[in-house]
């Protein structure tokens, strides 16, 4: 429900204009739009934050795919684009998630050979 800024009658959210006195509820609706206090603006994305081209994305894809854990602390350091720090940041943390599989893999691996001499 928009309140009226002239009157302060309730109207439904699909009003245009007041019933009660004829008042334009666009700028009602627009203060009504209005972040929550303490909210940042700055973290959302505008048109001038960084953009990562497809042929960027292609070289990270190759840099990592040769060096992984090397290529993708790279990426993470030098891109400026906040999609592409988060790809980084998932792509490390699947990274070391694996290489502790493997490690407990090894490790369950030479236990049973252990056992069984």
């Amino acid at each position: 429900m928009l309140n009226c800024p002239r009157c302060g009658s309730q109207n439904p959210d699909y009003y245009t204009q007041c019933p009660n006195c004829g008042t334009q509820l666009s700028a009602a609706r627009a203060q009504s739009a209005a972040p929550p206090s303490g909210y940042s603006s700055s973290t959302m994305y505008t048109a001038a934050d960084p953009v990562t081209s497809v042929g960027q994305w292609f070289l990270w894809t190759l840099l990592i795919g040769f060096l992984p854990i090397i290529g993708t602390i790279i990426m993470f350091c030098t891109v400026k684009d906040p999609s592409a720090k988060n790809a980084a940041k998932v792509m490390l943390i699947m990274q070391c998630v694996a290489i502790v599989f493997y490690i407990i893999a090894f490790a369950a691996g030479m236990m049973g050979s252990i056992t069984n001499m």
